[in-house]
């Protein structure tokens, strides 16, 4: 899979029509009721982070830290935690469910370069069908590099042709399919839109990555910099993010000190102001962080809990 490199303050408040992801299987187009109060987003911790350990242990520190949700990946051997053709859905689930996780949020589908890799509907179909027996709502794809020689229009048709096969076993397994900021067109607002516009489906929707976004500003010559070209306009994160914030079903809350991921609020990426974005627009899912599970286990806990603690404080403002 051609992949990306898996990539403010707290000064100001930070004020749901979007789908919820957790508990329940919603469509994700179809907004759902504003809650009363101060219910909001929710805070979650991909296993990615301890991609280089197994996944017994990336799920005990990850609920050790505090985490109340998770998501995991089968994106082997990049990040090997599931296999879609081989584990027991139901007995991950189990195994979440016994450390006392209040739920899992997603799952980052196997082939899940929709333009780029020839496998990605067999990859992805299989991804949500195992996610519905493990009771996973979401499944994140990307659409990929476009290859050099393939146009914008061809590269375009074959996504739509691709995500139609892929939504209709969504739609029959009620899980989402959020496209993640992660290739030639989803980097900007105007090819997530373009992507959403392919379908009519309830269950297209988009796990939006913040640092990914964020790359996209870098200069050429930059440490981190998205190396071909993109689709649209290249805008701040949280720019993006307004444009498309009402087709977000999942985030993907990721800090960046040049190339490198860092816990949240020690980057360069305006975690904060994507935050107050997803509030303006009622989204009332998961913030769920997410590094390039690079580093070793006791600096990775250590990430892990800084981040929490930063997205609890986040949190806390929004709802004063």
């Amino acid at each position: 899979m051609t992949q990306l490199t898996r990539r403010e303050t707290l000064t100001a408040a930070l004020g749901l029509a979007g789908a919820a992801v957790l508990g329940g299987s919603p469509s994700c187009a179809e907004p759902l009721e504003r809650p009363s109060g101060k219910a909001g987003m929710k805070i979650g911790c991909g296993t990615v982070v301890f991609r280089q350990r197994p996944l017994s242990e990336a799920l005990q520190r990850i609920r050790r830290a505090g985490y109340e949700y998770v998501e995991t990946q089968a994106t082997g051997p990049w990040c090997p935690h599931v296999d879609p053709w081989k584990d027991d859905p139901q007995g991950f689930r189990r195994r979440v469910d016994q450390l006392g996780f209040k739920g899992v949020t997603g799952l980052w589908s196997a082939h899940g370069a929709i333009v780029a890799e020839d496998k990605s509907v067999e990859g992805i179909t299989q991804s949500i069908r195992w996610a519905k027996q493990a009771g996973i709502p979401v499944v994140h794809a990307g659409d990929g590099r476009k290859p050099d020689a393939m146009s914008e229009a061809d590269a375009l048709a074959l996504l739509r042709d691709r995500l139609a096969k892929i939504l209709e076993v969504a739609e029959e397994c009620q899980v989402c399919l959020a496209i993640e900021p992660h290739g030639t067109f989803s980097m900007t607002a105007d090819g997530l839109l373009k992507i959403m516009g392919l379908s009519d489906s309830k269950w297209l929707g988009i796990n939006y990555d913040t640092a990914n976004v964020h790359t996209a500003t870098y200069p050429a010559a930059a440490p981190g910099a998205i190396p071909w070209k993109l689709f649209g306009r290249r805008q701040d994160e949280a720019t993006t993010l307004a444009a498309v914030a009402d087709r977000v079903r999942h985030v993907h809350a990721k800090d960046l000190a040049g190339a490198k991921c860092v816990a949240l609020g020690e980057g360069t990426v305006n975690v904060a102001g994507c935050i107050r974005v997803l509030k303006r627009h009622g989204y009332a899912g998961v913030l769920s962080l997410e590094t390039e599970g690079d580093l070793d286990a006791e600096p990775a806990q250590r990430l892990i809990e800084l981040s929490r603690a930063y997205l609890k404080g986040a949190l806390g403002v929004l709802n004063q």
